[in-house]
Formats: structure tokens, C-alpha cells, sequence
């Protein structure tokens, strides 16, 4: 065994009794089994290669890295996850409100035969009213954290998505628009108040207004799938990293079980050896005896 190179020479040291110098050294060879058995075992009971500083300082360093570094990768992977349910939540309530818009369009259009009396319309523009309540009532109870999500170009504030294992992987989002989403901020609001189809003309003229908020409702339905398609590309990459990170970790950290149990075993061939060794060692220098009879 290369621990062994440095054992002593002991050619003639049969006659000197007072240092058994095989003795020591089959004692030195049993001590270096022992220790590296005690490695071995260590290894196979917690399945790490690296269990102390002392087994690889340099390894210990780069997989205590790694293991950090996988780490920011999960907690990327939950970011990302509450992005896209943070951002689903706001497309939802996009959804319903291009729904009730759709419902208004089709409304006022009625409203523009002549077929519809005076009455007629004016059941109408309460019916219109009532869905445009349930528009703002959307764009105001649509939150996350306190954070309404429709309202997050106003004031310009940035979104921030966390994204990587590190601090600055970061992406930002805001709608395009410098409003809100509610029937005042598509510019619908007063209907029954302005008049807006209570003939032919004016129905003609809301529909058209309607056309244009389905319209901006369209274009922030696109902003928020584009980041949410962007957060899904970005969950694949930070998926594929951190199998790759988790890898080199296990390769730097993790013992290779069935290489161990190799190892324990030989080790334990050999403490055997060495045991016998040392027993046959320590009764050598009875043989000086047989000068004295």
C-alpha cells in the first residue's frame, strides 16, 4: 500500500527484542487500513463522498457553490411558477372583460334598427350600464398581493419577475397602455347620461367605441401572452440548468456507492491481513529465546 512506503527497514532488527520494529510496522499498516475503512464506511452510510472539509478542501469549496447555486435554481423554477399563475390571473380578467365588451357590441348594434322604440333603448343603455359597473368592478378587484393587476401600467411602475438563480436575472413587465382597464378608461362610460344609443346614429357611434376598447383589450390580451410564452421559455432553460448544476454537484459531492462498497470490502481484507500480520510480528522476537536454552 503506497501509505506503507515509509515503514521502517527492519533486516536487523531480529535480535534487538526492546524495539519490535515489524511490530510497529504491521501496527503503522493496520492503523492506515482502519482509517481508510472508517472513509469508506462513512461514505456508504450517508452516500456523500465529501462529508468533512478535511476529505477535499478545493471539492468542498465548488460543491458548496453548486449546491447554492441548484438551490437559487428552484426557488427560480417557484418564481417562475407564480409569474405565470400572477400573470394567468390577469389574462383571465381580460378575458371577461373582452367577453362583456363583446356582449355590449352586440347590444348597441341592436339598438341601431329603428326596429327599437324609445323604450326598447332604454332598456338597453340599463343593460349596457350594468355590464360597464361589472368592467370597472374587474378592473379594480383583479389582485395579487394587494397589486391590481390591470392597473399596472399606471404611475409607469414596472412588474419585476424574478427569473434565475442569480439576483439580477430579472425581467420586468407593464402594459403598453397608460391607463387602467375600467369603462371609463375605454372610454365608455355614460351611456344612459350622453345618449349613446338612444337613436340609430349615436348606437352606431358607441359601437364603434366599442370596437375600439375590444380592440385595446385585444392588444393587452397580447402583452400578457407574449411574457407569459417569454416565462415559459425561461422555465426551460432554468429546468435544464439546474439538472446540469444538480449533476456536477452530485459528481463532486455524492459517493459512488457501489465504488465504495468495493473499497469497504478490501478494506476489510486487508484489516484482517494486518491484524494477523501484527499478532505474527508481535511473537517474532520470542525466537531470540532459543539462544538462551
Amino acid at each position: 500500500m503506497a501509505g506503507l512506503v515509509g515503514s521502517a527497514a527492519q533486516s536487523d532488527q531480529l535480535g534487538r527484542v526492546a524495539s519490535n520494529i515489524g511490530a510497529l510496522n504491521a501496527q503503522n499498516a493496520l492503523n492506515l487500513v482502519n482509517r481508510q475503512l472508517s472513509v469508506a464506511q462513512t461514505r456508504l452510510a450517508t452516500g456523500r463522498k465529501l462529508n468533512t472539509a478535511e476529505d477535499d478542501p478545493a471539492s468542498m469549496t465548488i460543491g458548496t457553490k453548486l449546491r447554492a447555486r441548484a438551490e437559487g435554481f428552484m426557488q427560480a423554477l417557484d418564481n417562475l411558477g407564480d409569474s405565470k399563475n400572477f400573470l394567468a390571473t390577469a389574462e383571465g380578467s381580460l378575458q371577461k372583460i373582452n367577453d362583456i365588451l363583446i356582449k355590449i357590441r352586440t347590444k348597441s348594434q341592436q339598438a341601431i334598427s329603428d326596429t327599437m322604440g324609445a323604450a326598447e333603448r332604454s332598456d338597453i343603455e340599463k343593460e349596457i350600464e350594468g355590464y360597464l359597473a361589472e368592467v370597472s368592478n374587474i378592473n379594480d378587484e383583479t389582485q395579487w398581493n394587494g397589486k391590481k393587476l390591470l392597473q399596472m401600467s399606471v404611475g409607469g411602475a414596472d412588474t419585476v419577475f424574478q427569473t434565475g438563480a442569480n439576483a439580477d436575472n430579472t425581467v420586468s413587465f407593464k402594459f403598453g397602455r397608460t391607463t387602467g382597464h375600467s369603462s371609463s378608461n375605454l372610454h365608455l362610460d355614460g351611456v344612459s347620461n350622453r345618449g349613446h344609443v338612444n337613436s340609430s346614429s349615436s348606437a352606431q357611434a358607441y359601437m364603434s367605441s366599442v370596437d375600439s376598447a375590444i380592440a385595446s383589450i385585444s392588444v393587452s390580451l397580447r402583452e400578457v401572452g407574449s411574457m407569459m410564452a417569454r416565462l415559459t421559455f425561461k422555465e426551460e432553460q432554468v429546468t435544464v440548468a439546474h439538472a446540469n448544476t444538480e449533476a456536477a454537484f452530485s459528481r463532486i459531492m455524492n459517493a459512488d456507492i457501489a465504488r465504495e462498497q468495493v473499497k469497504a470490502t478490501t478494506f476489510l481484507i486487508l484489516q484482517q491481513i494486518a491484524t494477523a500480520s501484527l499478532s505474527q510480528a508481535n511473537a517474532n522476537p520470542q525466537a531470540v529465546l532459543a539462544l538462551f536454552r
